[in-house]
């Protein structure tokens, strides 16, 4: 059997009283924060992607979580619509109940000028870089 409870903006308090209620003798219990990338979801999400978006995020994640530009262009081609599939894959997944819509995109542009410089993974504490690392390390080069 298997129970989801959803709680939107917990105080630790309540999520410590939920996680004692559920954490009954036998009990399974694991709590995933609804902003997270976790390997499972990292996983989903590139089998879903178009095979040139999920080229350009495997360069990204192989080069530490950022690629220049002229990199992902050294076949001469556009990056043009390759990147708009990862918003696009993200809502979708979204929109049918595989991840939950809180969860960030886990490569950005980066533009200078209106052109586009570099594709990285955001930085910061909650950076989706190591997650995507661990569930795509099968197939980095």
């Amino acid at each position: 059997m298997k129970i989801t409870i959803t709680v939107e903006d917990p105080t630790p308090e309540v999520l410590e009283k939920l996680l004692a209620l559920a954490s009954a003798p036998g009990a399974e219990v694991s709590a995933e924060p609804d902003d997270r990338w976790t390997v499972e979801r990292a996983r989903a999400y590139y089998q879903r992607l178009p095979p040139r978006a999920q080229a350009i995020l495997l360069k990204v994640v192989a080069n530490g979580g950022g690629c220049q530009a002229d990199d992902l262009r050294g076949d001469g081609r556009s990056l043009r619509g390759s990147t708009g599939a990862f918003r696009r894959v993200l809502t979708e997944g979204a929109r049918t109940g595989l991840w939950p819509d809180t969860l960030p995109v886990p490569v950005q542009s980066v533009l200078v000028g209106g052109q586009l410089q570099r594709i990285e993974t955001p930085a910061g504490a909650t950076s989706p870089h190591p997650v995507f690392e661990a569930a795509l390390q099968d197939l980095l080069p």
